[in-house]
């Protein structure tokens, strides 16, 4: 999906974060047509979707069980994919859909559980769960080695890059804590966001995501069934967003005005108004025919919600918000309904080449000018190239005007 511009069921999707990883398709490139990457936990695959087309273009095996997080390079053309039984990193080439190899990353008892790059290129970051001893693994994307490892003061499963890449945030399974790893110097700090800290496994910090603008970040709450809004210069919390259930996935839409969470006890994808940190509608799944919501993105453009659910098979549903209508829905491998994590990244459409024709005569022998100021090809750019048939639709050929010599 690039020249990228940027950008659990256990199901996570990688938007990053979490494992349905958009990125652009290698041919026919629009800015709409992404490939959607899932891990599927439970079946040791990943799946490739076409979301123009809404079917598996391929199912790849992963060297090792438990494939969760995965993550874009910058460039698109490199996906990686934290896999939990190898306690490795996978690296896989887009355009030839194959795996190139390993990062080892720890050895038993730790698991690797999440992979981000870093929205400026050159490094990834790695969360390593090894209960009482996390840590941060540092990879350097030019060489693939780990160069780098930051003890953390949380037991982590996910991790998010801010969006100037200067720092990675990372969860806690069984506090209200969230750890801040300073990339400059490797040093990790911490800071409190308001929680209940019963101090049970998976009562914490459930995921992380920034706003577009990067000037704020929504921190689930599991405990407490909130989400807390954090100011990202002074991790002073502003605010908190009553769920009434554990937060589950969050995705923020591509301009920043609305923020989706999905809510796995009510089967339903909630919407927040950004402006006012206020939850304002709900999407109950059921009603379109699904169960068990596990992860959700917006789509490239915010016309579409991406979620993982069931409906007897796992499936990768494509929700039209305009229509509240399902555009597609797509089966992945089982595997107790495990997909993980949604990537979203723009596409630079190359420029077409133009056609030449060359005459022997004056064009404005047989060519009313006048063509030239209409949008006759409906391609939103009005020239002259709407009067020849290289743009579809059109009956003009200049084949058959006077002096045509090709």
């Amino acid at each position: 999906m690039r020249n990228i511009k940027g950008r659990g069921l256990i199901i996570t999707f990688a938007l990053i974060v979490g494992g349905i990883a958009i990125i652009p398709s290698i041919g026919g490139a629009t800015t709409d047509n992404c490939y959607v990457f899932t891990s599927n936990y439970n079946s040791d695959t990943i799946s490739i979707i076409d979301p123009i087309t809404y079917t598996v273009d391929t199912s790849i095996a992963t060297a090792a069980g438990q494939p969760s997080g995965l993550s874009l390079s910058p460039d698109g053309e490199t996906l990686y994919v934290a896999e939990r039984d190898g306690d490795h990193v996978e690296i896989f080439d887009v355009a030839t859909k194959t795996s190139t190899g390993t990062i080892p990353i720890g050895t038993a008892p730790s698991a690797t559980n999440d992979v981000i790059t870093s929205p400026n290129g050159g490094i990834a970051a790695a969360v390593k769960t090894d209960w009482g001893a996390s840590t941060i693994e540092i990879i350097d994307l030019t060489t693939n080695a780990v160069t780098g490892s930051v003890p953390i003061p949380v037991d982590a499963t996910n991790a998010a890059f801010t969006p100037d890449g200067t720092e990675v945030w990372v969860n806690s399974v069984d506090s209200g804590t969230v750890g801040v790893v300073d990339i400059a110097t490797l040093t990790a700090s911490s800071f409190e966001i308001t929680h209940s800290n019963p101090g049970g496994p998976y009562t914490g910090t459930t995921g992380i995501r920034f706003s577009p603008a990067g000037d704020f970040a929504y921190i689930g709450n599991a405990a407490d069934g909130r989400i807390s809004v954090v100011d990202t210069s002074s991790f002073a919390e502003i605010t908190t967003i009553t769920i009434g259930h554990e937060p589950g996935a969050m995705d923020f839409s591509p301009d920043g005005t609305e923020a989706l969470v999905v809510i796995g006890p009510t089967k339903s994808i909630g919407f927040i108004d950004t402006n006012t940190h206020t939850l304002t509608t709900t999407l109950d799944v059921t009603t379109v025919g699904y169960d068990f919501p596990n992860d959700a993105v917006f789509s490239l453009d915010g016309s579409q919600v991406i979620f993982s659910a069931s409906d007897g098979d796992h499936k990768v549903v494509f929700f039209n918000l305009a229509s509240s209508t399902v555009d597609g829905a797509v089966t992945v491998p089982q595997g107790s309904n495990n997909i993980a994590d949604v990537v979203c990244r723009n596409l630079e459409v190359p420029t077409p080449t133009p056609t030449t024709y060359v005459f022997s005569e004056p064009l404005n022998k047989w060519i009313d000018w006048a063509d030239c100021e209409v949008d006759d090809d409906g391609d939103g750019v009005v020239n002259c190239n709407d009067y020849f048939p290289s743009d579809a639709g059109l009956s003009e050929r200049p084949e058959d005007a006077p002096g045509y010599t090709g």
